[in-house]
């Protein structure tokens, strides 16, 4: 019965219920506190143990209110009545219960106060919640940092290549309504040619294949030197070797058509090749 109610509590996944039961006699001087208490205690998880403690509660709240409202109501007693309310003002008062407030109940129980509180529980939950968003905000920026260095390596990168190729190419990252930006193909030679070399004469056909056996020479010396470079693998070797001898035997050609071209003018052949080529092994 709620009249008979010492106290009621949740810890966690443990409801209790303190009830005063004045048959349970408490024999032993060692014992201290109110005797004749009985603890009931049920367990569950946590939310289910708040809700049966909350409905508990209004329970008990809605058995005071009509016990008040009834007392309001002046009524006839009978000899019953008066002999029930006599052998109660002889026991203690057992109920000590205080009215629930919005979200923080406070209950006294027999061997100190207990406070829970639903605001201390949204409290701690915000709480929480505010430290979660501050760590994943931290590794957002971190993030967003290391992927905007990335950013930056990529443009270098397709840069390089649009200077090689003359095109952008097209995982270049671009913003939104951003164009991409014009690129120059860089075009050079690792060598120049002297215009002194180059033999002034008046046979135009002459001096255009003169020309070109300038050009293919020093074609031939930057394959040679391509060749001739330490550390290369074995394949890559083969390959600038076969380049090299490919361009020798080009330029040996150019130089027959020149001295052919000679004789046939009535010119003394020149021998160009021997001279610009000496015999190295690579």
């Amino acid at each position: 019965q709620w009249k008979q109610l010492e106290n009621l509590y949740f810890r966690e996944k443990k409801f209790a219920v303190e009830v005063h039961d004045p048959r349970r006699i408490s024999v032993s001087r060692r014992t201290f506190g109110q005797s004749g208490l009985v603890v009931q205690t049920w367990y569950a998880n946590t939310s289910l143990i708040k809700s049966i403690w909350v409905m508990a509660i209004s329970q008990h709240q809605f058995y005071l209110d009509r016990k008040q409202s009834k007392a309001k109501i002046p009524s006839a007693r009978s000899l019953d009545d008066i002999a029930m309310d006599l052998t109660e003002m002889g026991t203690p008062k057992v109920s000590k219960l205080v009215t629930l407030e919005a979200k923080n109940q406070l209950i006294m129980a027999s061997n100190g106060s207990l406070i829970s509180s639903g605001s201390q529980d949204s409290e701690v939950s915000e709480e929480q919640k505010k430290e979660k968003i501050m760590e994943l905000k931290k590794k957002e920026k971190l993030l967003q940092e290391k992927l905007l260095q990335k950013v930056e390596e990529l443009k270098k990168i397709c840069l390089r290549e649009a200077e090689l190729t003359g095109k952008m190419p097209k995982e270049y990252p671009l913003g939104a309504g951003e164009e991409p930006p014009q690129v120059r193909r860089r075009v050079g030679t690792a060598f120049k040619l002297d215009d002194n070399l180059l033999p002034s004469e008046e046979d135009p056909t002459l001096q255009d294949l003169e020309s070109n056996f300038i050009i293919h020479q020093k074609l031939v010396e930057a394959a040679k030197k391509l060749a001739s470079e330490p550390d290369l693998c074995k394949n890559v070797k083969k390959k600038r070797k076969q380049e090299y001898a490919d361009a020798v035997k080009k330029l040996q050609e150019i130089e027959n058509s020149i001295n052919e071209y000679r004789i046939k003018c009535g010119k003394k052949p020149t021998q160009k090749s021997t001279l610009a080529l000496p015999g190295e092994r690579i």
